[in-house]
């Protein structure tokens, strides 16, 4: 048997900005489907009319009837409350056929629970999914992956996976290299967000060094 699976990163043409928009793309190639898969965030500070203006523009280089197009990420829309934003990004989305497929909340504190994180699917075209969520333990929103049952990927019979080693010495190293951080990037900027994905970029680049991947047969 062979590996039937393969993905291409795909341009956006440079759609969006920081203070609106983000996000990527890539194409899935498997055996019985072609997806498209969009991640985006859109910062809970930004223009919504805009950000629904730069979606629309990504949507209509992914959308192909041809294709499975799902959508994911951080969208700062609140699907328990916020009526008017939801309304408005559920008749761009239901103009393709898009719809949320998350119905629990995906950020949890002592205040409040929201659904801010979603994912978009055809459910035409993805009839039978689930979805479930992940305590990643790196953020105070928790992750979802999505099933679908509807595809079938043929894979090698030995295949090499990646994972990462924890042990003492690289605990110990880890900790070691917080201590070094001055946080200045993070204690000094004003805007909570920002200083959020600061702490968090600084965090993941020292937890990548300290337990890097390494491939086991």
């Amino acid at each position: 048997m062979h590996n039937s699976l393969s993905y291409t990163t795909i341009n956006l043409n440079n759609i969006g900005n920081d203070y609106d928009f983000e996000a990527c793309a890539i194409k899935l190639v498997l055996s019985t489907n072609i997806y498209h898969i969009l991640c985006i965030y859109r910062p809970p500070a930004g223009n919504f009319t805009t950000f629904l203006l730069h979606l629309e523009s990504a949507l209509n280089q992914l959308y192909s009837n041809t294709m499975n197009l799902i959508i994911c990420g951080d969208i700062n829309v609140n699907y328990l409350q916020d009526l008017r934003n939801k309304s408005l990004l559920n008749s761009l989305l239901a103009s393709l056929n898009l719809h949320s497929a998350v119905s629990f909340p995906t950020r949890i504190n002592n205040k409040s629970s929201t659904i801010t994180d979603n994912i978009f699917i055809d459910k035409l075209k993805n009839p039978d999914y689930s979805i479930i969520p992940i305590s990643n333990g790196l953020s105070d929103h928790d992750a979802q992956i999505i099933l679908l049952r509807n595809t079938d990927l043929s894979i090698r019979q030995r295949q090499s996976i990646s994972k990462r080693t924890f042990n003492n010495t690289a605990i110990a190293q880890f900790k070691t290299n917080l201590s070094y951080e001055s946080w200045s990037n993070v204690f000094n900027d004003g805007d909570l967000d920002s200083s959020f994905n600061s702490f968090l970029n600084t965090y993941l680049r020292i937890y990548y060094n300290s337990f890097p991947l390494k491939k086991f047969i």
